[in-house]
């Protein structure tokens, strides 16, 4: 949880805060400084000035000290996008495909590629610090959160969290692996103890974050909230220090997660080198005060201030000149379109459904996400889309004009009231369109005003200077609404604190003006209360081009000024029968009809868990009904984690979109018209029923989280129990097929510790270009220890791709690491390597295994 303050003088931080013009500092440090090594800078502090540094400077902001030529550091949250330091309407971001989305490409240099955009993006904003990748693993498919992390397996999550990290760092911005560790997930998240044994943690849950490390050279960690084993992870010296910077050798520096460093002395003597926000935190001059009485090493702070030292250098920061920008606000739109079509999973297509024909017939594109799509998870993961091209769009412009697309809703399912149309909203004032947002204080006087294309605010965007959150005692929006259509329609505001909606005009029935009134109730967690506000609302009749004078207004003052969300919603409210009627009819009338179903906003967040799989509202009725009249039904779920599918046997295809991005529209279209073929691979299992999830829903007894499953987590525990989940770990299709001839493995003993080399011999037998992902699991010898029933049957241990023409054959060569043949040895707590014959299998999934050969190490 990374949420926005503000600084003294009511604004945001910027990049260039602490520097004059021209990156340069108002003050010049001491010439010796631009050229001294980190322990001659380190010389020239007093210790307060070094304690000084390793508290933030506000929310976002590292401080800087111009006598060693240190500027300021700039942070962001970054996992899908690199959102600024506030989620600023004037200055919108680049949307890539969720996390999830990345890990389903199965492709490590695609994903580098598309971070390397998102870190010259960064470096064009003027930040220097992502706070991303999330690499905890999906242990449930519950999780909220899940969209964010790299999926369940821990193979697949290092490859594509190491290749995220080589991919932002590329551009001189440093990548923060986080939350370390046990923190996967939301339910209790401040304070959950996550009860882990030592073999669980060193071969599933500490993998990506090795990797990140040892692989990625990764210049940040982030320690969560949780607690693992007793021991807050903020306080956890044998996680932070043995096994991070000892054992692993870690050499950048450990950052609290927001709020997460709660006392002085453990946490200074843990390992954790940044305390996240500031300028208030457990440390100042409460550290100094420990390092006077002896409690806590001026050693101890030197080592902290060298570690920020080196990420500083390596951002830029040292010598007093900020590391130029690089040209082009944002990403390149092309990759982030590759990205998004690579990671679409096609799970069904039978009877070769799809492709389309680009150039002729009708289409009937149904469902909720066709209407509200949703292209990003909330909570830290969010940012302001600077562009997003919807389904509709997307489609629209694919097409030939010859081509019938007809757009029917179906169904309700968001949670909170939509904003509107902006097209519909007039600024009363000046009659231009827009929504005024005015601020006032504590006597009503405006304090600020000015008008918005949409009306949304949240103490994540900047309000104009000299303004503070403490300074507003109500938030109001004032605007004209003119119906496009006629019938019902819901009007709402939603928000923290006191909340009021006044709409008057002419209305259908002859009523006078509406009032609403109500006040949210306390915030638990604070994301939370961003993702799914409380919102009272109201219904009006009204005919088309009707009009709707519309005041909303909130008084924070109840929730501490700290954080609020303010927002109107109005939306066209047509009963629901008619609605699912309506795409009934459209399907029936069609060639095909492509119904999207998925999460609704605020399904999927941080700061809490999903209470079910199961799609919201009446999806699965529509699907029905859609695919008991138009045989060519096409399944798009647009959703970060697993939804249950109970009609998946009934409809022609399937396709797992995620959480795309801003160009879902447009690769969506090449996907389903066949210009690209679906590129992703599952990596996540999709189970048939709730019942049937290994790990159900994470929910702490006494403020425990028992990882009692230990090793069987995801596919690894279908396979111990013999049970078929809905798809498997790995599934996918494409639009061609493939052959597995060959598998060529050494034919003598390897020796222990070293690296296996094998070659899969594939052949294209479609009648079209494809690319293939190869996938490669491993089973150990017969278990000799009393822990081998709870050894995984398989796990995966190294994963390639083809590319190939009709016809065409090729090798793919796989390096399986000596890792992948270790054990963790509880007793000695070190890596174990048992000698003997372990089983290699290659194929398309988990369970679609294709070639089988014998290994012998030792």
């Amino acid at each position: 949880m990374e949420l926005g303050r503000r600084t003294e003088a009511g604004r945001p931080r910027t990049a260039a805060d602490g520097r004059g013009r021209d990156g340069q500092w108002d003050g010049q440090p001491q010439p010796a400084a631009r050229d001294a090594t980190a322990h001659e800078l380190l010389a020239m502090l007093t210790l307060e000035q070094k304690i000084g540094l390793l508290t933030g400077a506000d929310n976002f902001t590292l401080p800087g000290q111009p006598l060693i030529g240190l500027r300021r550091l700039v942070l962001s949250d970054g996992p899908a996008g690199v959102r600024g330091a506030f989620l600023d309407p004037a200055d919108r971001s680049s949307s890539l495909p969720a996390p999830i989305a990345l890990a389903a490409a199965w492709d490590p240099e695609l994903v580098e590629q598309v971070t390397a955009q998102l870190g010259r993006e960064a470096r064009a904003k003027g930040v220097d610090v992502l706070l991303g990748p999330t690499v905890n693993l999906a242990r449930t498919p519950f999780g909220g959160r899940g969209f964010e992390g790299f999926g369940e397996d821990p193979v697949l999550a290092a490859r594509t969290a190491a290749a995220w990290v080589r991919g932002v760092q590329s551009a001189g911005v440093a990548a923060t692996a986080k939350h370390y560790v046990g923190n996967d997930a939301e339910t209790e998240r401040w304070t959950a103890d996550s009860r882990i044994d030592e073999t669980t943690l060193r071969e599933l849950y500490l993998v990506p974050f090795e990797a990140c490390v040892t692989e990625a050279e990764c210049a940040m960690v982030m320690a969560g909230y949780n607690k693992v084993n007793g021991a807050t992870m903020t306080e956890h010296a044998h996680l932070l220090r043995t096994v991070l910077k000892q054992e692993w050798g870690f050499t950048g520096a450990v950052v609290s997660d927001w709020f997460a460093a709660r006392s002085t002395e453990p946490t200074a003597l843990a390992g954790l080198d940044l305390v996240m926000p500031g300028p208030n935190g457990p440390w100042g001059g409460e550290l100094a005060a420990a390092v006077a009485r002896g409690a806590v090493s001026e050693a101890e702070v030197d080592e902290k201030v060298l570690r920020l030292l080196r990420v500083a250098r390596m951002v830029g920061a040292l010598g007093g000149l900020h590391q130029a920008a690089v040209p082009g606000p944002h990403a390149d739109r092309d990759v982030l379109r590759k990205a998004a079509s690579g990671s679409f999973v096609l799970l069904r297509n039978s009877g070769g459904a799809l492709p389309l024909a680009p150039n002729g017939g009708a289409i009937a594109l149904i469902g909720p996400n066709a209407v509200f799509p949703q292209y990003q998870g909330l909570g830290s993961a969010q940012v302001g889309v600077a562009v997003a091209v919807s389904p509709v769009e997307g489609l629209r412009a694919a097409l030939d004009e010859r081509a019938e697309l007809t757009v029917r809703q179906g169904v309700r399912t968001w949670l909170n009231t939509p904003p509107p149309d902006p097209a519909r909203l007039t600024d009363p004032v000046t009659s231009k369109p827009g929504v005024r947002l005015e601020l006032r204080g504590e006597d009503g006087k405006v304090l600020h005003t000015d008008v918005r294309e949409r009306p949304e605010l949240t103490w994540w965007d900047p309000l104009p200077a000299p303004l503070t959150p403490r300074d507003m005692s109500e938030l109001t929006f004032r605007t004209t609404f003119r119906a496009e259509v006629c019938g019902p329609h819901r009007f709402a505001v939603a928000g923290l604190g006191a909340l009021r909606l006044e709409l008057s005009g002419q209305f259908q029935d002859g009523s006078g003006p509406v009032l609403t009134t109500g006040t949210a109730p306390p915030a638990g967690d604070p994301v939370e209360a961003l993702s799914r506000p409380f919102e009272i609302g109201t219904g009006l009749d009204l005919d088309e081009g009707d009009t709707v004078e519309v005041f909303a207004s909130c008084d924070p003052t109840g929730h501490g000024g700290e954080f609020t969300r303010f927002q109107l919603g109005i939306v066209p409210m047509p009963e629901e029968d008619t609605l699912i009627k309506e795409a009934v009819a459209a399907a029936q009338s069609s060639d095909v009809a492509v119904v999207m179903v998925g999460a609704a906003a605020g399904v999927e967040s941080e700061g809490y868990d999903r209470e079910t799989l199961a799609l919201p509202g009446r999806q699965d009725e529509l699907v029905e009904a859609v695919a008991a009249v138009n045989s060519r039904t096409v399944v798009v779920v647009n959703s970060g984690m697993p939804v249950l599918m109970p009609w998946a046997d009934r409809v022609a295809a399937i396709l797992q979109v995620w959480f795309p991005g801003q160009e879902f529209g447009h690769a969506l279209a090449d996907v389903l018209l066949g210009t690209v073929e679906p590129g992703g691979r599952l990596p996540v299992t999709l189970p048939r029923t709730e019942a049937a999830v290994p790990v159900g829903p994470a929910r702490p007894v006494d403020g425990m989280l028992d990882y009692s499953e230990g090793l069987l987590v995801g596919y690894r525990a279908y396979d111990k129990a013999g049970t078929e989940p809905l798809f498997p770990f790995g599934h996918g299709v494409g639009y061609t097929t493939w052959a597995y001839e060959t598998l060529d493995v050494p034919v003598g003993p390897v020796p222990v510790g070293a690296d296996v080399e094998v070659t899969v011999t594939v052949r294209n037998t479609g009648r079209r270009a494809g690319r293939e992902v190869v996938q490669l699991y491993m089973s150990e010898p017969e278990p000799a220890t009393p822990d081998g029933n709870g050894r995984p049957v398989r796990v995966l241990a190294a994963l390639g791709h083809a590319t190939a023409e009709p016809g065409e054959t090729t090798h793919v060569r796989l390096r399986v690491p000596t890792r992948a043949f270790a054990r963790w040895d509880a007793s000695n707590h070190d890596w174990a390597h048992p000698r003997g014959r372990y089983l290699i299998q290659v194929g398309r999934s988990s369970r679609d295994l294709r070639l089988s050969a014998p290994v012998l190490i030792g």
